[in-house]
């Protein structure tokens, strides 16, 4: 084991700069604490995986291609195999960009196709929690009916 730390004082020269960064938006991190709030620790939350992470894909350098850059804001997995269960969007403004519009057309039929539920929450909707409960039980059902027939 070995601990990759240099001190605070010490600059290490680099050709680009980088800096950390929060990994989640103000507005995501509520909605990832109101998650696990929701589901009790009974199932694992992800935080934007990519999509070729979570999905198999034909070994082509295409298929790898269209899902090797794009991640899903939050997947819900089971907790004792980390099937996935269904994934979630924040749709706020940007959702309205026409090259963002052909991007999420896409997530969605990739889920669709999958059999994986996609939940896509208008961040104006963030207060509904009796209907956000609703939508993910449902989603979360029609996952498991999938799983037990295939």
């Amino acid at each position: 084991m070995k601990l990759i730390a240099p001190d605070p004082d010490m600059r290490v020269a680099m050709p680009y700069e980088y800096a950390a960064k929060p990994l989640l938006t103000p507005t995501e991190a509520q909605f990832h604490a109101c998650l696990q709030q929701i589901t009790q620790q009974r199932c694992h939350i992800q935080i934007k995986p990519r999509l070729a992470d979570v999905f198999q894909h034909e070994k082509t350098n295409g298929a790898f291609q269209m899902i090797s850059q794009k991640h899903v804001d939050f997947l819900i997995c089971r907790h004792d195999d980390w099937m996935p269960m269904l994934g979630i969007e924040l749709d706020d403004a940007s959702h309205e960009r026409a090259e963002t519009k052909k991007r999420d057309m896409f997530v969605n039929l990739l889920f669709a196709s999958t059999g994986v539920p996609l939940l896509r929450l208008p961040v104006q909707e963030l207060g509904q929690l009796e209907r956000l409960v609703e939508e993910l039980t449902k989603a979360w059902n029609r996952r498991w009916k999938t799983l037990e027939m295939g």
